[in-house]
């Protein structure tokens, strides 16, 4: 590892008015991977977005190799070399793997000749895609799809490569394939920030770690020393095999799921954020589709538990 490639320095961010995320520091060195972790609702997913350019700042900066990128537009940070894989993966479902691949490097602003050698690459690296290039990502297995992004951000030659969530809903012996794709990124010039629900397989590859709580640095320090940590590993602090519901949900991911108080203030805002509308009306809808959901017809239904 060299200098400090990726910084963020006393960040403010949140959902229009609302700061979700304060005072975050924050930075990921040339040739490493640094895991960023949390409870639900705890603003990792909130914090890649600042990062990426997908939130404006409300306080503080974030530079890449010592140039600010404050006020810059996600596009130009992605080209610029630091590339976000959301999660969910964000994949086109109608767009064969190939056709998805060589977007990304119309994107990238990539000729053809170099396109060629980019999926070439990228097709080395996940075999699996080059047998599913002329078929539909929508129709891809969780995993595949989960690759795809990943190979999709390579693509575009990333200085740091930031991945929210890979392993949600993925089998463990998919886990494993990806987790092993990740250690080897660093020796191919690619530093890694990875938000991570399986906190053992990232505190395993990372050199460094961040946690948050509450939307502030509760923690910074080596991977290793958090990993010796048993409670905090093993506890439900943050949970082996949770989902990070409130804060990472999608506007259309909430239709089927009773209302929790954990997290409810940063599902109302990214919900309101996303739709255009004010937090008053996504707060009914929230609890309309609480009360109409299964779990509680079911609870009305079969008395008390």
């Amino acid at each position: 590892m060299s200098g400090t490639l990726l910084e963020a320095r006393g960040v403010r961010t949140g959902y229009g008015r609302l700061p979700v995320v304060f005072n975050v520091d924050l930075e990921v060195k040339e040739g490493e991977i640094v895991a960023l972790l949390g409870a639900n609702g705890a603003g990792k997913t909130t914090t890649l977005r600042a990062l990426s350019g997908m939130l404006p700042l409300m306080a503080g900066e974030v530079s890449l190799d010592g140039t600010s990128l404050k006020g810059s537009r996600a596009d130009a940070i992605a080209r610029g070399g630091i590339v976000h894989v959301p999660q969910g993966r964000g994949i086109f479902p109608n767009l064969k793997v190939d056709e998805t691949l060589r977007l990304a490097c119309a994107m990238a602003g990539v000729r053809r000749a170099e396109a060629d050698t980019r999926v070439a690459d990228a097709y080395a690296l996940f075999d699996r895609l080059y047998e599913r290039r002329t078929q539909l990502a929508g129709t891809l297995s969780g995993g595949e799809q989960q690759m795809l992004a990943i190979a999709r951000g390579l693509i575009m030659k990333p200085r740091v490569l930031m991945i929210d969530e890979m392993s949600q809903g993925l089998a463990p012996t998919i886990v494993q394939s990806l987790f092993s794709i990740v250690r080897s990124l660093p020796a191919q010039g690619v530093s890694v920030l990875i938000v991570e629900q399986f906190v053992t397989h990232a505190l395993a590859v990372a050199s460094r770690a961040y946690v948050l709580e509450k939307g502030e640095v509760a923690f910074s320090g080596k991977a290793a020393e958090l990993a010796r940590d048993e409670a905090f590993v093993k506890g439900s602090y943050l949970g082996e095999g949770g989902i990070d519901a409130a804060e990472d949900l999608r506007p259309d991911d909430t239709a089927d799921l009773p209302l929790h108080a954990d997290g409810l203030l940063e599902t109302i805002q990214d919900r309101a954020a996303n739709e255009g509308r004010n937090a008053t009306e996504v707060l009914l809808d929230l609890l309309r589709e609480a009360i109409e959901s299964p779990a509680a017809q079911g609870n009305g239904e079969g008395g008390a538990s």
